[in-house]
């Protein structure tokens, strides 16, 4: 199937029947899971994520995250691991203090910030932070596709809220990384990004099925994948691997289940946060499968709408300025 074809503003019969078929498979699972997975780890972007195409995940981060996972860390170890790195430390007192985390005073060391966080949050703030600079693209769609993760990582946080601290956290390094193989498959050029019609880029359940058509697998799978040669929670490799297999991720339950719901539905709000509140898409949103699923409905939305532009706001500013 060639690239150009999804150029067209009429698609053929034939590939309208694949997508489908594809869209449809992929709602509930796949048919040969680990044949996906073999491609995808198997494709230049994972390889080159893992070798030498791109940089490994920062050795310093891996460290800081190996010290933060060890319940028996003394505060000083923690500290000093981040601290290693400036720039992450930096990014890490800017998020402390940042409207999502802000509290009576600005914090002013990392020894304030990790208390005001907590170890668990710091891990989640380190391994965004450090997903983030490893991709720095200035325009085009690999800008445009990380201001959209922060943006559903802001949201998500507030949506999962009131599932608790722990849930929050982990929604917002979820949301940052769910489409982080894009990001992977642009730097590499695997997949011809740029001779696909622009309207693919404006939904969340379109790109991944010409991804499958053109390449048999999606960025989801690929991030999936490239996340756990990162060594990120299984938790939230599994989430970004199925963010486009809802009703797969719904029947799983527990974790896996909620923190799919929370991202698909920060997603589709994050489409939105720009422009002015618009409660009939918000309606159109909260009858949506991800938000059924939370039981959250237009009200809740319509009420926390300001709260999101905040958040989003404020985050760009944060992880990216």
């Amino acid at each position: 199937m060639q690239a150009a074809a999804m150029m067209q503003p009429t698609v053929p019969p034939e590939q309208r029947a694949l997508a489908a078929s594809v869209r449809e498979e992929l709602w509930f699972g796949e048919n040969d899971p680990e044949r996906t997975h073999l491609e995808a780890s198997r494709t230049m972007a994972a390889h080159a994520a893992v070798a030498t195409g791109l940089k490994p995940f920062p050795a310093v981060a891996q460290n800081a995250l190996a010290v933060l996972s060890d319940p028996d860390a003394r505060m000083k170890a923690i500290v000093e691991a981040i601290e290693r790195d400036p720039a992450l430390a930096s990014r890490v007192l800017r998020v402390a203090n940042s409207a999502q985390y802000r509290g009576a005073r600005k914090c002013s060391s990392i020894n304030e910030a990790v208390v005001r966080l907590g170890s668990r949050e710091v891990h989640q703030v380190v391994a965004s932070v450090a997903t983030m600079g490893m991709f720095q693209d200035g325009s085009g769609l690999g800008k445009r596709w990380r201001e959209h993760l922060v943006g559903v990582a802001a949201v998500a946080r507030i949506l999962g809220e009131e599932h608790g601290t722990q849930i929050a956290g982990q929604a917002f390094l979820a949301g940052l990384v769910h489409d982080v193989g894009k990001l992977l498959s642009l730097q590499v050029k695997e997949i011809p990004y740029e001779t696909l019609a622009p309207k693919l880029f404006d939904h969340a359940d379109e790109l991944h099925v010409v991804e499958r058509i053109l390449v048999g697998y999606d960025h989801a799978v690929l991030g999936g994948h490239v996340l756990s040669q990162w060594r990120f929670p299984e938790t939230i490799s599994q989430v970004a691997a199925w963010h486009h297999q809802p009703g797969r991720a719904f029947t799983e339950g527990g974790e896996v289940g909620l923190l799919v719901a929370l991202v698909r539905l920060a997603d589709a709000v994050e489409y939105r946060v720009g422009a002015p509140l618009d409660e009939a898409y918000l309606d159109e949103v909260a009858r949506g499968s991800a938000a059924a699923y939370l039981e959250i409905g237009t009200r809740t939305l319509v009420a926390k709408w300001p709260r999101f532009v905040e958040a989003v706001s404020d985050i760009h500013a944060v992880m990216l300025g």
